[in-house]
């Protein structure tokens, strides 16, 4: 359960510290970007020790106890001998390196970018400690690409949640229209990581449930987990679709006719948040999955 728990913790701080700083570098609204740097070292700092603890429950888990996770030797052994362990100190490493570029940034752009390029890496890392890196051969180069895109793609959709939260969360007139041109400015990102995210799960899936396992698939936790994965990515994509085309609309429309936007806002705060808090309950489901096996390998 605690290596649950903390997987569940490093996957939704991987995707706000990375997801948070590329919604302000595409997003045209400037009101929320004040709480973005802070979020993002937050988000960076709460990965890295979210690593560093993942690191030390494997450890545990993997020796029978806790008392290994206090031995220097035995958390040795597996960060030198396993893809798992490189790949929590390679994440904690990238998290603490993002966070110092944002830090010395001071809005400049080219350090933003690197800062987005070390949590892109501390996010692909996920792929090494997962299923993603189970499978061998040409096949498993696949694999571990889809598996990496999944997860990038999944950083940029629930990152712009946490940035449209900040910009909703304003109340200047200013700040409502820099939200509603955010709004509807997201809406090819959003269709491009949907779609990546649908075609790279379905790779994934083809990977870890197999020919044969696919009989095994719905008496499985792993694949009863999938199921209601798939019903909240579902929710997700309806509440994204009912922002855009429902009430990012009234939204305009009040804006353009000179009237009170407060219901349209209000409207947009709740169904935000509702996609918000889906993604992370879907988080919580990808990392008990991790720890589950999969129809193809049983």
């Amino acid at each position: 359960m605690t290596v649950v728990v903390l997987r569940w913790l490093q996957f939704a701080a991987a995707v706000v510290a990375l997801g948070l700083p590329l919604f302000g570098m595409y997003s045209p609204a400037a009101s929320g970007r004040a709480l973005q740097t802070p979020t993002s070292v937050i988000a960076g700092l709460t990965l890295a020790l979210g690593a560093v603890g993942g690191l030390l429950a494997q450890t545990a888990m993997m020796a029978g106890g806790w008392a290994a996770a206090l031995d220097v030797t035995a958390v040795g052994y597996v960060v030198k001998s396993t893809g798992l362990g490189m790949a929590h100190v390679a994440r904690a490493g990238l998290a603490i390196l993002g966070v110092a570029l944002l830090l010395a940034s001071g809005g400049r752009r080219t350090l933003t970018v690197v800062a987005v390029v070390a949590f892109a890496g501390a996010t692909a890392s996920f792929a090494w400690s997962g299923h993603g890196s189970a499978s061998e051969g040409p096949a498993g180069a696949i694999h571990l690409v889809a598996d990496i895109t999944h997860a990038l793609a999944a950083a940029v959709w629930i990152g712009a949640l946490v940035g449209f939260c900040l910009v909703v969360a304003r109340r200047d007139r200013q700040d409502v229209e820099g939200a509603a041109r955010s709004l509807a400015g997201f809406g090819t990102v959003g269709t491009v990581a949907v779609l990546t995210l649908a075609l790279s799960g379905m790779v994934n899936t083809a990977f870890l449930v197999g020919v044969e396992g696919s009989d095994r698939l719905a008496a499985s936790v792993w694949g009863q987990l999938l199921f209601a994965k798939i019903g909240l990515f579902l929710l997700m994509i309806w509440l994204a679709s009912h922002n855009r085309y429902t009430l990012t609309p009234a939204l305009e429309r009040a804006l353009r006719d000179e009237g009170d936007p407060t219901e349209a806002v209000r409207g947009l705060r709740v169904s935000i948040g509702l996609e918000l808090a889906a993604g992370i309950a879907l988080l919580g489901l990808v990392a008990a999955m991790g720890v589950q096996m999969p129809p193809a390998s049983i």
